[in-house]
C-alpha cells in the first residue's frame, strides 16, 4: 500500500446504504440502530488492520455490507454483518468448505461479524445465464459442496424437528390454503427422513443468485447456511427458483439428481418437505408466485389429483 492509498483508506468513511439500514432497523430495533451507528468506524478500522485498499462501490445483502477491496495485487470482498448466530454459522461453514465449491474465507473477526472473502464476480450469477446452463452448473456446485461435516453446526434432524407441528398450526391459521393430503404427505416424509439423515455439510440456502462466477472454479457459492445432513436437502431452492412451469419440473429434477449424484428418493422426499415449509412461509408473507410454484411441485411429488383446498 503506497502513501496515497493509505491516506485514502484513512480518510474513508463508509456510507451505509439506506435500504440496508432500514432492513437492519426493522429486524433488530434499537440494537440494530446502535450497530449501524458504529459500522462506519468499524469498517475503517478493518480496512486499516487488514491493510486493505478500497476498490469499488459498497454493496449489500440482507445480513451485511460488502466492500470491494485489494491487498497488493489480490482482490477481496470485505463483508461486515451484525454479529449473530447466522454469521457464526457462516464462519464455521466457510472454514469447513475451504473454498471447495464455495467462496474462500481469507480472514475473519467473528466478534465483529467481519469476513474477508475472495472476490467473485458480483455482476454475474447463475441467475443471469440460460436455464439449461444454470442447472448444469448448479448441480456440479451442489456435488462439490457435498463434503464431510464438522462440529459446531446443527444437524438436519435438529433443524427440521419442529417443522411438522409448526406446519399444522400455520396451515390452520392461514385458512387451510392447500389440501390436507399434501400436508400429511409432507409431515410423514419429514418425520421418516430426519432420523436417517447423513452428516454431510449442506448449504440449505443454495440458489442461482447465490452462485457467482469465479476464477479458481467457474462458479462458486456464497452466503451459505450450513447444516449437517443429506446433500439432497440443498436441492429444493434450485427447483422453485427460476420456475418455468409444471412441464419442466420432472426434467429439472432428473438433471439435478443425475449430475449431482443424489439419491432420488431422498431428493424427492426432502423436496416435498422443504417445499411445504416454503409454501406456508411465503403464503403467510403475502407472496403469490412462490406459493403457486411450490403447490405445483408438491402436486407433482405426491401424484394425486388436485382437489378442493382443505380436503
Amino acid at each position: 500500500m503506497n502513501n496515497d492509498q493509505r491516506a485514502s483508506s484513512a480518510d474513508w468513511r463508509l456510507e451505509v446504504p439506506p435500504e440496508f439500514a432500514a432492513g437492519v432497523e426493522g429486524h433488530a430495533g434499537e440494537s440494530g440502530v446502535a450497530w449501524l451507528k458504529a459500522l462506519p468506524d468499524l469498517a475503517r478500522e478493518l480496512v486499516s488492520r487488514w491493510e486493505l485498499t478500497l476498490d469499488g462501490d459498497v454493496m449489500h445483502g440482507f445480513l451485511g455490507v460488502v466492500v470491494p477491496v485489494r491487498r497488493g495485487p489480490d482482490a477481496y470482498a470485505l463483508k461486515v454483518s451484525r454479529p449473530s448466530a447466522e454469521v457464526d454459522n457462516q464462519v464455521v461453514s466457510l472454514a469447513a468448505w475451504q473454498g471447495r465449491g464455495m467462496v474462500e474465507l481469507v480472514s475473519v473477526e467473528p466478534e465483529h461479524g467481519a469476513l474477508l472473502l475472495e472476490r467473485l464476480d458480483a455482476g454475474r450469477s447463475l441467475d443471469d445465464v440460460p436455464l439449461d446452463e444454470a442447472v448444469q452448473a448448479a448441480a456440479l456446485v451442489l456435488r462439490r459442496l457435498a463434503v464431510p461435516g464438522v462440529d459446531g453446526l446443527p444437524t438436519l434432524a435438529e433443524h427440521v424437528a419442529s417443522w411438522p407441528e409448526r406446519w399444522l398450526t400455520e396451515w390452520q391459521n392461514l385458512g387451510r390454503p392447500l389440501p390436507r393430503r399434501l400436508l400429511d404427505a409432507a409431515i410423514e416424509t419429514c418425520r421418516a427422513l430426519a432420523p436417517g439423515a447423513g452428516r454431510l455439510l449442506v448449504d440449505h440456502d443454495l440458489h442461482f443468485r447465490n452462485i457467482l462466477a469465479g476464477q479458481r472454479e467457474p462458479w462458486l457459492a456464497i452466503d451459505p447456511r450450513g447444516v449437517l445432513g443429506d446433500a439432497e436437502f440443498a436441492l429444493p431452492p434450485l427447483i422453485w427458483n427460476r420456475f418455468v412451469g409444471e412441464h419442466e419440473v420432472p426434467e429439472r429434477f432428473d438433471r439435478f439428481t443425475e449430475v449431482a449424484e443424489l439419491d432420488r428418493d431422498r431428493a424427492k422426499g426432502w423436496l416435498l418437505a422443504v417445499v411445504m415449509d416454503y409454501f406456508l412461509w411465503s403464503t403467510g408473507a403475502g407472496l403469490t408466485w412462490d406459493p403457486a410454484a411450490c403447490r405445483i411441485i408438491a402436486d407433482w411429488i405426491v401424484g394425486s389429483p388436485v382437489t378442493a383446498a382443505g380436503d
